[in-house]
């Protein structure tokens, strides 16, 4: 079974459609992993580069913590309000909400 998933996904990455890429899939992997042989020749100029920018992360920002709280609250509460917004928005229309189902 596994070998017939791996076959499967092997065609239909090889015979990708090109329409709206310019590339196929089997193509733009092999240059993804040609870049990246590329960049591991390397180590010591991506290290430098690296240590230059530094990581956009939140908890490295430099903000106090009561800050940061916010921000967790702000987008937990947006979350959540966007999901009841699209729970209560849906019309159910289905035979048995409607009641003519028949069984």
């Amino acid at each position: 079974m596994s070998r017939l998933v791996v076959l499967t996904l092997v065609a239909s990455l090889g015979s990708s459609s090109v329409a709206f890429a310019g590339e196929g899939l089997m193509q733009s992997a092999s240059r993804i992993v040609q870049l990246a042989a590329r960049e591991k020749v390397a180590p010591a100029k991506q290290a430098s580069l690296a240590s230059q920018e530094g990581t956009a992360v939140l908890s490295k920002s430099g903000m106090r913590t009561r800050t940061k709280v916010m921000i967790y609250l702000a987008a937990g509460v947006g979350l959540a309000a966007a999901a009841w917004t699209i729970d209560h928005k849906v019309v159910n229309v289905t035979p048995s909400s409607l009641g003519t189902r028949k069984d």
